[in-house]
């Protein structure tokens, strides 16, 4: 039984890891990357244009 507690302390933590990655991610805490930035800006073009497509996943 101690082993599952400490298998999901572990997979807790993991979480609280990709947690703090996503959170800085999107709140600007980190600048992204080039590629990032070009497709940022192509997702503008086609929205503008009105040429977006969206696939459902």
């Amino acid at each position: 039984m101690s082993e599952i507690n400490k298998e999901i302390a572990e997979i807790k933590l993991m979480l609280e890891k990709i947690e703090e990655i996503i959170d800085s991610r999107l709140i600007g805490i980190e600048e992204p990357e080039e590629d990032e930035i070009a497709e940022i800006e192509e997702y503008k073009k086609k929205k503008k244009a009105g040429a977006l497509e969206l696939n459902e996943i």
